[in-house]
């Protein structure tokens, strides 16, 4: 179970990822200023924004930061989830809270894919008594000055795209910045490579895989609303030792879907009918938070086709027990933020939530079936309840339970040389 893309504040994405893309083939400019004056206030930072595809993939944002001390992140959005394709101006906005121990707000525009992208007339308001707000003059907020790089920074520029102010776009006053993107340069990475990511009919659905190494195979399976790229520091260190077969989940990453209701069963019948298709009897698995979940579901119905299994941040049933109940306050509040929104993205992301909120439906007893070696893996300070990831443990006969020290559901990507260390060793023995 992966709560991360839903947890602090409204929307908190991956921020060990780059703005969350599964691509390098974006960028973003971007100012900061100092939030001291406004701790604890909620906020409302707007923006125009057009957009000319090139690419019908292409897209742009807006984002918000919060920067807290000793480089941790308090508030952070980016409107992944609301693409902006629009050809005509159109003003969006972000509201969010500004954390009470935060430093600088930073925020700005996103963009991805190739296409010209216009940013105008950026605004920032804190409220200052409730429901009041009042506006915070942002310096070069409307792009009026000659200078671009006046107050605004501009970053992963080497992919090609070019800033600039222009005035035969704007949406007020006489010019407004336009960023080209006709000529960037992809940068194959983990979950978007050219070079080795295929497609294969399975199930009723496309399921994107990639492929590294040569040995044994190892399938990796990914957490909720992620992708391959949540692997990509296992991926090079695996990928040494084993025939790497990183999947993206139905409805996920770059696979399709259905229509039919997500479940953990669903996903294991989806890598059931992978490996057939690929032809293989067994393979050892690698899952992690709801790719955990599928892996022990794989163990539990397709035995012969799970070698060796390791899950990290797992849960079996899903319940008080199993989290905290705040866990599902956020959740709920989220589904009622998302209610309005009829975007596709929007709408996938609800399906992906009522998962965390209803799934899995197994229980501690049908583990017993498993006959596999399992690693069973969770961090010290794992979203997922200590008791529960023991009893997964007790009722797996051939198991071995770590409970990682000081770590989080998040332990691959914090201390990945150690997590990788550990996944090899027992895959080894």
């Amino acid at each position: 179970m992966n709560y991360r893309l839903f947890l602090f504040t409204s929307f908190l994405l991956f921020s060990i990822v780059s703005f969350g893309q599964a691509s390098n083939d974006w960028g973003a400019f971007a100012q900061s200023m100092n939030a001291k004056p406004y701790l604890g206030k909620k906020f409302i930072l707007e923006a125009a924004v057009k957009v000319k595809l090139i690419d019908k993939t292409a897209d742009a944002e807006i984002w918000v930061r919060v920067d807290k001390p000793n480089k941790k992140t308090g508030f952070f959005y980016n409107m992944m989830d609301k693409p902006i394709r629009a050809k005509n101006w159109e003003v969006v906005k972000i509201e969010g809270k500004i954390d009470k121990d935060a430093e600088y707000l930073v925020f700005g525009g996103l963009y991805h894919g190739k296409g010209i992208f216009y940013f105008d007339n950026f605004k920032l308001s804190v409220e200052t008594s409730k429901g009041n707000f009042e506006e915070i003059k942002i310096p070069n907020g409307n792009f009026e000055d000659d200078t671009l790089t006046y107050k605004w920074h501009a970053f992963n520029t080497q992919v090609g795209f070019e800033l600039t102010n222009t005035k035969n776009e704007f949406f007020d006053g006489k010019q407004s910045c336009k960023v080209d993107g006709s000529f960037i340069k992809k940068i194959n990475t983990y979950g978007d490579n050219d070079s080795v990511g295929k497609y294969i009919d399975a199930n009723g659905i496309k399921i994107y895989y990639e492929e590294y190494g040569k040995g044994e195979p190892l399938l990796l399976l990914h957490g909720n609303s992620e992708s391959i790229q949540s692997f990509r520091l296992q991926i090079p260190e695996l990928s040494k030792l084993y025939r790497v077969i990183a999947v993206d989940t139905r409805g996920q990453g770059k696979s399709t879907e259905d229509g039919r209701l997500y479940t953990y069963d669903l996903f294991a019948e989806d890598m059931n009918a992978l490996l057939n298709s690929l032809k293989l009897d067994s393979v050892n698995v690698l899952g992690w938070s709801d790719g955990g979940n599928t892996g022990l579901i794989m163990a539990m119905k397709y035995p012969n086709k799970v070698k060796k299994l390791v899950t990290m941040g797992a849960n079996v049933f899903i319940d008080n027990t199993v989290v905290d109940k705040w866990v599902f306050k956020e959740l709920n509040k989220q589904l009622v933020e998302m209610k309005s929104d009829t975007s596709y993205a929007d709408r996938n992301r609800v399906r992906l939530i009522n998962l965390l909120l209803t799934e899995p439906k197994h229980g501690f007893e049908e583990l017993k079936i498993i006959s596999c070696p399992v690693l069973i893996l969770a961090g010290q300070k794992d979203i997922i309840k200590k008791n529960h990831t023991k009893s997964i443990a007790k009722y797996i006969k051939n198991s071995r339970l770590l409970i990682a020290p000081k770590e989080t559901h998040y332990y691959p990507i914090e201390s990945s040389k150690a997590f990788n260390t550990t996944v090899i060793e027992f895959l080894k023995e």
